[in-house]
């Protein structure tokens, strides 16, 4: 009963009725533009059917001439005056068709692009509110064709719905209404007949719909596999990998190309059986009017001309009921997409400001860390029974083996994650109970892998503070060791930087960055080994910048060098997830434990490596 009943909910209608219903919100803010559209498609419907109107008068006319014999000039005035009125009303029509064809496309395209843009603003917001975790589940090329070409069939739908589900019934119901003054006995059959012409669509719509969906989630896939190619193009070069690239390509195209032919094939089926269906209505239809010309009834009827008429208006729904049965089909592609838009719409932020949260306090004594766990995993514990406290103005460093749980440490502080047991107290304050937002604004991030947007070097900088003014650029510049290196670029600030700025030297984009943390002039400071990946030149001049940025600052850090953190009021040493030595380098040196066994192998290498 499920199964029938999924065919018959009247060729999936009302789904695009409920989706079309998502997208109003978007669509709202464009009511004006929507009627225009609506008033195009009347005047075009009206202009389409009325032209069906001169065939019998002319048919009757041309009867009339030739059962006259020859024709003389008073035959010919009669003829012009007969025949004026119908070039009008041909001309009506055309007029009608041409203007409503300029307002439903010009204000269609308006709509769909309008669509579209807001449509992805929406998704692009909801992204953003998104919790770190999220970006660490989802694939960024997947993302990206959501937004993308998945964002594209809201600007179908809306085109399907009006013109497709809305504009083609207004010109099959205006064909419809002559064709019933035309002879209300034949259009009564014809009404009983006509839906006959659906039934192909009703039996493909559910099977396109399935098809289109898995169709999506491989096209993401190939989405997915661009970005991961382009971001590590530097690998493939390096390694000579472009082979075995080009076949994973194939691989993933393959896929796409099998599920795009399985649509097209129950697209193409459904569109040859309405093809066939119609036409084999036609042809019933044909067959049926010159058997009617054989009987008595045909002249009472109205003769030749009102069947043609009747026939010519036949013609005319099969353009319309053509495409109403493609519209059809077309909405189950751009709903199968749109259940990806609207899933990632759907999602709801994870973490979110509790209940009369307050404002972060600029000003603090300590922040403690109260007995922290973490998981990514339930029953995969990354940080165990983590306690300490970082009072204003000191430097706390974490260090330890990779995996042991310093970037997890890092990543709970500005709250890209909440603990999962334990708290972070900021003057004994839990930290989620304190507006994130307001939170953030006391952080900036130094990190190795450091990121700057495709724009200039002033628009990177001012990341840190929008408002900034030229003055204070410059000033976080000069004590970021940076502006000496800018005044040399030909255009300065305005220096565009390129994609993650390739432009620029590893130290030099180390340095932009922390003249962007320079500019947020934020009071809690991160350091996620901000100098390992650098040469030994570079590395000064960046850590010349570090000292005059940590200033002031509560710092915390993790260091591959341990000989830039020797200087740390703590130091955290991680192993599994727990702390297992804390101290000052010195206290910890005496220890002769895991720092110390680090430390001097490290010193060991770096000697080794200044002697070769």
């Amino acid at each position: 009963m499920g199964k029938r009943k999924e065919k018959l909910d009247w060729l999936n209608v009302r789904r695009a009725l409920a989706y079309f219903k998502r997208l109003w919100p978007f669509l709202k803010p464009q009511w004006p533009q929507m009627l225009l559209v609506l008033l195009g498609t009347g005047l075009y419907s009206g202009g389409y059917a009325v032209r069906l109107f001169v065939i019998r008068p002319f048919m009757e006319l041309a009867n009339e001439l030739t059962k006259g014999g020859a024709v003389n000039d008073a035959t010919a005035s009669y003829v012009v005056e007969k025949v004026a009125p119908l070039s009008g009303i041909l001309l009506l029509g055309a007029a009608g068709m041409a203007v409503g064809t300029y307002l439903r496309q010009y204000y269609m395209g308006y709509m769909r692009a309008y669509t579209v843009i807001s449509l992805q603003r929406a998704m692009v917001d909801r992204v953003l509110q998104q919790p770190m975790s999220f970006f660490n589940n989802e694939r960024k090329g997947a993302l990206m064709s959501r937004m993308t070409a998945n964002t594209s069939a809201a600007s179908a739908l809306v085109r399907i719905v009006i013109e497709g589900i809305v504009s083609h019934p207004i010109t099959i119901i205006s064909v419809m209404a002559v064709l019933l003054a035309t002879s209300p006995i034949l259009s009564l059959a014809t009404f009983v007949v006509f839906p006959i012409v659906l039934i192909p669509v009703m039996l493909f719509a559910s099977r396109i719909r399935k098809a289109t969906k898995k169709r999506y989630k491989k096209v993401e896939v190939t989405g997915n596999f661009f970005h991961q190619m382009l971001d590590g193009i530097r690998v493939v070069k390096s390694y000579r990998l472009e082979p075995e690239q080009r076949e994973e390509f194939e691989r993933v195209s393959e896929d796409v190309f099998r599920r795009e032919r399985k649509v097209a094939r129950y697209k193409g089926s459904a569109r040859f059986g309405v093809e066939l269906t119609y036409n084999t209505v036609m042809a019933a239809a044909l067959f049926l009017v010159g058997y009617l010309m054989t009987t008595a009834w045909f002249m009472d009827a109205g003769g030749l001309g009102m069947f043609v008429q009747f026939f010519a208006g036949l013609i005319f729904l099969y353009d319309p009921a053509r495409k109403l049965g493609h519209s059809v089909n077309d909405v189950q592609e751009s709903t199968a997409a749109l259940d990806r838009v609207f899933e990632l719409l759907d999602r709801k932020p994870e973490l979110v400001d509790r209940k009369g949260a307050l404002e972060a306090p600029r000003e603090f004594e300590r922040i403690t860390f109260d007995n922290l766990e973490f998981h990514y995993v339930e029953g995969r514990p990354v940080l165990r029974d983590v306690s300490f406290e970082a009072k204003r103005g000191m430097m706390v460093a974490f260090v330890g083996q990779s995996g042991m749980g310093k970037s997890t440490l890092m990543d709970l502080i500005p709250r890209f994650y909440d603990p999962t047991g334990g708290a972070i107290r900021v003057d004994g304050a839990d930290l989620r109970d304190m507006k994130n937002e307001s939170w953030l604004r006391n952080i900036a991030i130094v990190s190795q892998d450091t990121f700057l947007f495709n724009t200039t070097i002033r628009q990177n900088i001012m990341s840190g503070k929008q408002d900034a003014t030229e003055e204070e650029v410059i000033e976080a510049a000069k004590a970021a060791h940076i502006w000496h290196d800018i005044e040399k670029m030909p255009e300065g600030l305005d220096t565009p930087l390129g994609d993650r700025g390739v432009t620029l030297s590893g130290g030099q984009r180390q340095r932009v960055a922390i003249a962007r943390a320079f500019l947020r002039k934020a009071p809690v400071l991160l350091l996620d080994e901000a100098t390992s990946s650098l040469d030994t030149g570079s590395e000064r001049e960046v850590q010349k910048a570090l000292d005059e940025l940590i200033v002031g600052c509560t710092v915390f850090a993790v260091a591959h060098r341990l000989s830039t953190i020797r200087r740390a009021d703590l130091i955290l040493v991680l192993n599994e997830g727990r702390v297992i030595e804390r101290g000052k380098h010195d206290d910890l040196m005496k220890l002769n434990g895991a720092y110390a066994n680090a430390y001097r192998l490290q010193q060991g290498e770096d000697a080794d490596a200044e002697a070769a």
